[in-house]
């Protein structure tokens, strides 16, 4: 009998993240894996990115909840919607083991409950700190529900530790977001400006993602426009934007780019680009710019400078290729130009990425299938104190 295993995604970025895992979960004979889609997967708003599961070749079951409001008490409320469509659905399917990535509220509503139904969770890049986000504290919620947990560096494994969950169960696998950087067919710059209609081989380009941040109150507008005015400083770059997430704040600063980006020919705004063509386009960038955890991970691992803005990321371990600024045009136009010069693209190219060797998805299956073959399968566990 097949071990069931469900894998919750929301967003464009977790389905990119967890795809190769998924390929081998669904290859593995031992294990019946369902997919839920849910969040701005089923959003025609935020890009409807669940045909990305479709054109992978996944089926899913959709948990659908209302994402029309963007304000703080709005994202509260998604949330509660979202449990009770997850409560809903996990009383309907009850996998032997529920995995989730990340942060995210409705990530958190799927762990609530999972954890209230019995159901024993897997968590995949815990221990993390970012401390302008609300997800900060998601993350460090859904792992004190979860049964294991794999981090993806030896100071986020320390943390969960630190947490109190027993070392036996945490796994440093190294970041999915690495994985794929070093195993994914990319295009080429020829290649992906026939995709996006949008010539990138006249002159340098940056990929920018901005996100509100979640812990600061009404800051978003502002600082965005802070960063469109340093973008403006360099007439000869072109820029391909992907919309924020469905975030509180997120609608608003689509808006902008969209309103912006109508009077500019050297902006793309798109939705999302999908893992292939992002990482494609981060391949050939001049630098990744804005607040995304991508700045942090991928971008490293892919040798380009990142400038990374604002608080959003604080607290995550930075390689040496990323240069931290406040939301403050001149600060951020300083990093532009200091991520362009030769010396700092020569440490770009020397980065050794802290966030593992690329076998992430291989090292999950393993500790999964071992979980899965023992018994018995339950949530129960004991505090580690140090």
């Amino acid at each position: 009998m097949k071990h069931q295993v469900c894998v919750v995604s929301g967003t464009r970025a977790d389905y990119g993240l967890l795809r190769p895992l998924l390929i081998r979960l669904r290859d593995c004979p031992e294990i019946e894996l369902t997919i839920t889609a849910t969040g701005s997967h089923l959003s025609a708003a935020f890009g409807g990115t669940g045909e990305e599961l479709t054109r992978d070749g996944f089926a899913y079951d959709s948990v659908p909840f209302p994402l029309d409001d963007d304000s703080k008490a709005g994202m509260a409320r998604a949330t509660g919607a979202a449990l009770r469509a997850f409560a809903d659905y996990f009383s309907a399917h009850r996998p032997d083991l529920l995995v989730v990535l990340g942060d995210r509220y409705e990530i958190l509503a799927a762990a609530i409950a999972a954890h209230f139904s019995g159901i024993p969770i897997a968590h995949i890049s815990g221990g993390d700190v970012t401390e302008g986000a609300v997800d900060d504290a998601i993350r460090h919620s859904v792992t004190k529900m979860s049964t294991l947990h794999f981090p993806g560096c030896e100071q986020s494994r320390q943390r969960i530790i630190q947490m109190g969950e027993h070392p036996e169960r945490v796994f440093n696998v190294g970041e999915p977001g690495v994985e794929n950087c070093l195993h994914t067919s990319l295009l080429s710059v020829e290649e992906l400006s026939e995709s996006l209609q949008f010539d990138l081989t006249a002159g340098p380009y940056s990929v920018v993602t901005f996100h509100p941040v979640t812990l600061e109150d009404n800051t978003a507008e502002r600082q965005l426009h802070e960063l469109i005015a340093a973008m403006d400083a360099f007439p000869a770059m072109s820029y391909i934007v992907t919309l924020a997430n469905a975030d509180a704040g997120g609608r608003a600063i689509n808006a902008i780019w969209q309103s912006e980006g109508a009077s500019r020919k050297n902006w793309l705004v798109v939705p999302s680009l999908g893992m292939r063509r992002y990482l494609s386009a981060l391949k050939g960038a001049e630098m990744a710019l804005g607040n995304s955890s991508s700045g942090i991970v991928e971008a490293p691992a892919m040798h380009i400078p990142t400038v990374n803005i604002g608080d959003r990321q604080k607290g995550r371990m930075r390689a040496e290729s990323v240069i931290d600024c406040p939301p403050e045009r001149e600060a951020i136009t300083a990093a532009m130009k200091k991520a362009m010069t030769p010396e700092f693209k020569a440490i770009a190219a020397n980065t050794v990425s802290p966030f593992g060797d690329g076998r992430t998805s291989e090292k999950i299956l393993s500790e999964l299938l071992r979980f899965l073959r023992g018994a018995p399968h339950n949530t129960k566990k004991t505090f580690y104190d140090l």
